[in-house]
């Protein structure tokens, strides 16, 4: 068996960081608050936990960088009038604004990386949605509690050197 995909996998999201971040700094935000930024939008209006669903990130982490989405003013809390220990997140005018002038300074890595890959990025998105998907339910099980030798620990996974 083929172990290399964890590698590549993980040169691929540096090179794709060292991309982001080297087009959405002028803009004036952080390439992480970007990403959380852009799920809020797309998911609008959004609890924090299901923005930690589709960031893959700790409700935790969330919660934190939403904080700084808000003292920036890109995001405003509204209350969930099903659940008053809930709320919802959406995106401010301002945050609209920074996701436009974002996009626009992301459209030319986009456009670069298809015309290296020649042609659009449609197929290889799709491929990425699968690979993130059974990513995340790894994790899960190995995050899971087990014994050894069973399913949710490492050693159950064939992970662990004989």
């Amino acid at each position: 068996m083929n172990r290399e995909l964890f590698l590549k996998a993980n040169t691929t999201g540096e090179l794709v960081s060292r991309i982001v971040i080297g087009q959405v700094e002028p803009v004036g935000i952080p390439a992480f608050l970007l990403a959380l930024l852009t799920h809020v939008r797309d998911l609008q209006p959004v609890t924090p936990s299901s923005v930690s669903t589709a960031a893959g990130l700790p409700v935790t982490t969330v919660r934190d960088n939403v904080q700084r989405l808000v003292d920036r003013g890109l995001v405003e809390r509204r209350p969930n009038p099903d659940d008053g220990r809930s709320y919802f997140l959406v995106v401010t005018e301002r945050g609209a604004e920074v996701l436009h002038d974002a996009g626009d300074a992301l459209l030319v890595a986009y456009e670069l990386l298809e015309r290296e890959l020649g042609g659009p990025l449609t197929e290889r998105e799709a491929w990425l949605d699968e690979l993130n998907g059974a990513l995340t339910r790894v994790l899960a099980e190995l995050e899971g509690e087990g014994e050894p030798g069973e399913p949710g620990s490492p050693k159950g996974l064939g992970l662990v050197e004989r």
